[in-house]
């Protein structure tokens, strides 16, 4: 195999983004393929937690994203039976090991949009847009990959080493043969945005977790592209009902008048209806290829885990390679890799998304009170809340990892 003198990645959102430019910076030629034509204006991830702010800031990243996005050291957990605030939690405790004490609220597209505007300046980076990977081989040289473009016709490129952020229906890992075990959530999902001001309303923080057996729910604010911002509210949408009826302004409706009484009609912007899957992947890395982000792992969004989670591989990974194109050991360095990031996803990741979605939906009265009421607990004790914090804005996990050898 004729290896060109790069690095390959699959994908060019979030995960493969910073991680392209991660490599540039490195002065690591890399170039990125990625089957749209634009950055899509995706309505799902929206927060960067405070390791991820600093694990960007040596990119470059951070003083742009702060002036794009809406500062956020508070969040809620509130149970909607009894219309009460359970608890609250604030970054700002925590502040003598973060450097920006605050979660970021934006939008998932321009994160993309300001990696890219940073990277597409290094003359090692290159963005292929209108290409999917579709087929990988590997030697012990490099890996050569087929692209296929809109029209069907195809293209091969070969590069030292692949990562595959190609998203959890990942091509890269399903042609390496990787298993990806897990679970589907038997509801859906939907994410609806207005421009009502919850905040004003009922003192809303700009991250908040609604609990309630049937219909729980969770409201954040994020930039949007006018500048009061734009409130995004998640709910289940159980049954089998079909999407145009789930997307319905009636069933909107009804569902905002059931966790949002506050003034509905709500004028809405947009909506969105997905499914939710909890899945990681058996493995990271198989020879010269290794997989980030939702290719490796994927969550439901409760927690804000699965873009910082993705960042967070990207950067690791993207060390390792820089370590690996300098001569170092490759196998030994994915290895590591492997094992410092896919028990995060299980241990972190995983454990925490579902615990939070467990803890909203949870239907028995008694165990419904007494999670309830150990989370306020958290919240009032000093050294619990601490620990909350650390594990919640993903510190504690950034520095297990790094721990692993």
């Amino acid at each position: 195999m004729t290896t060109d003198e790069c690095i390959l990645i699959a994908g060019a959102g979030p995960v493969g983004m910073t991680t392209a430019l991660a490599l540039a910076k490195a002065g690591i030629p890399v170039r990125v393929f990625e089957p749209l034509d634009h950055i899509p204006a995706d309505h799902r991830a929206s927060t960067l937690h405070p390791s991820t702010l600093m694990m960007v800031e040596k990119l470059g990243m951070t003083p742009e994203l702060l002036r794009r996005g809406i500062e956020s050291p508070l969040f809620q957990f509130r149970d909607r039976i009894t219309d009460r605030i359970v608890a609250e939690f604030d970054y700002r405790a925590i502040d003598d090991v973060l450097t920006y004490p605050y979660a970021l609220q934006l939008e998932q597209h321009k994160t993309i949009a300001v990696a890219y505007d940073i990277a597409k300046d290094i003359d090692c980076f290159e963005l292929i847009r209108e290409r999917e990977v579709v087929a990988l081989s590997q030697d012990d040289e490099g890996v050569e990959i087929t692209v296929e473009a809109p029209d069907g016709s195809r293209e091969t490129y070969a590069g030292r080493f692949l990562i595959g952020a190609d998203g959890g229906r990942s091509i890269v890992r399903k042609t390496l043969g990787i298993d990806f075990p897990g679970f589907t959530w038997e509801e859906r999902f939907i994410i609806v945005s207005t421009y009502y001001d919850f905040e004003e309303a009922a003192g809303y923080r700009y991250r908040n977790y609604v609990a309630h057996p049937e219909r729980w729910c969770a409201m954040i604010k994020v930039p949007g592209d006018e500048s009061e911002g734009v409130w995004r509210a998640l709910f289940p949408a159980f049954g089998d009902a079909p999407d145009e009826e789930v997307l319905s302004d009636e069933w909107i409706q009804a569902r905002f008048a059931e966790c949002y009484p506050y003034d509905p009609p709500y004028d809405l912007l947009h909506r969105n209806l997905y499914s939710v899957h909890q899945r990681v992947a058996e493995s990271f890395a198989k020879g010269r290829v290794a997989l980030a982000g939702d290719a490796a792992h994927v969550n439901n969004p409760l927690g804000g885990m699965g873009m910082n989670s993705g960042i967070h591989d990207g950067i690791n990974l993207a060390d390792k390679l820089a370590e690996a194109w300098h001569g170092g050991d490759h196998e030994a360095l994915l290895a590591r890799y492997d094992r410092q990031r896919r028990p995060m996803a299980e241990k972190y990741v995983q454990a925490q998304s579902i615990n939070n979605k467990r803890l909203l939906q949870e239907t028995d009265p008694d165990i419904r009170q007494e999670r309830l009421n150990e989370l306020y607990e958290t919240s009032q004790d000093e050294a619990a809340n601490r620990a909350y914090l650390l594990r919640s804005s993903l510190v504690q996990m950034v520095e297990e990892a790094d721990s692993i050898e």
